[in-house]
């Protein structure tokens, strides 16, 4: 589900006016879980409306910093509400208007290895592009994960999902994540690419959305995020080589991995599974954003796919 809260016609209506057009046909999202999504027919044309909400006004500056940096390159236009701004306050959340794009989600199991290397080019042609340092982190920045996001819900955690705080403690103040990728080059991350993420139109793509947690941060690290999410197949649960050799060869395309990206790599794809095992324990078990998600994603579907990495280990120094 992605409609969190239910807006009326002339609710919907009420936004636009602050864009100059009308909505004449709207279509509620259904993919996603952590926001509400309207696909609308316009005046002005196609648009997707997004009320973010859990993300909070920084959080969306950040994002949108990003897609500033990145327009051009395959990804949603920004549509300014009057007076420039580009974003609006909505029933206390915020609201961003976005241009339609074309192509429709692949699932994972079927994205071809033509694809995936598409995927992982995309990749090196973001990561290519300046990140300066003032550039804000990746929402799930390894050196800050612990302090922002652990911390607060700790001791819920360790009550529900004692096995994800055990091995969330990696990213605890005292162990080995803080700076052993923060010395990585360094680069605009996306930070999500999952399927549901990316679009396809015949042979083009991918066109990518959700850029909620990007950001600055370790480029290895969107290489693992996107290896942990579309090269596992969950029936063998085992990881298909052939696909995270074709991720790895097109964000290889502009710039190969550096030996001490090699020597880490290990640690990114365990980084990136912690993660999603955090995320998952905390979303959909300990704040849901609606009673319907409890539950809906298994973190120990996560914690179960660090037993099967260890053939991808010597793969980025190929």
């Amino acid at each position: 589900m992605a409609v969190i809260t239910a807006l009326s016609a002339a609710q919907i209506d009420g936004i636009m006016r602050a864009y100059g057009m009308r909505a004449l046909r709207i279509d509620p999202i259904a993919e996603g879980t952590t926001n509400t999504l309207y696909r609308l027919l316009t005046t002005r044309g196609r648009f997707v409306l997004r009320l973010t909400e859990r993300a909070g006004e920084d959080d969306v500056r950040r994002e949108l910093d990003v897609l500033r940096r990145l327009v051009g390159r395959q990804v949603p236009d920004v549509i300014p509400a009057a007076g420039g701004k580009p974003f609006i306050w909505a029933f206390n959340k915020p609201a961003v208007l976005f241009k339609e794009l074309p192509g429709a989600v692949v699932p994972k199991a079927t994205m071809s290895l033509t694809q995936l290397t598409a995927v992982g080019r995309w990749m090196a042609e973001a990561h290519a592009v300046e990140a300066p340092p003032e550039l804000a982190p990746t929402l799930y920045d390894p050196a800050s994960f612990w302090a922002r996001h652990v911390s607060p819900v700790e001791e819920a955690l360790r009550a529900a999902h004692p096995e994800v705080r055990e091995a969330v403690g990696v990213y605890a103040p005292e162990g080995e994540v803080a700076g052993a990728l923060d010395e990585l080059p360094q680069a605009i991350l996306h930070g999500d690419i999952f399927a549901e993420n990316l679009l396809f139109h015949r042979d083009e793509g991918p066109w990518v959305v959700d850029f909620e947690t990007a950001g600055r941060g370790p480029r290895l690290l969107d290489l693992a995020i996107a290896v942990f999410a579309l090269a596992f197949d969950d029936a063998r649960g085992a990881y298909e080589l052939e696909r995270v050799e074709a991720l790895i060869n097109g964000w290889s395309s502009l710039k190969r991995a550096t030996p001490e990206e090699v020597e880490r790599w290990a640690l990114a794809l365990r980084v990136a599974t912690i993660r999603y095992a955090f995320t998952r324990a905390r979303d959909f078990s300990l704040r849901p954003l609606t009673p319907e998600l409890r539950g809906a994603r298994d973190p120990n579907e996560a914690l179960r796919q660090l037993t099967a990495q260890a053939p991808l280990w010597g793969m980025l120094a190929r």
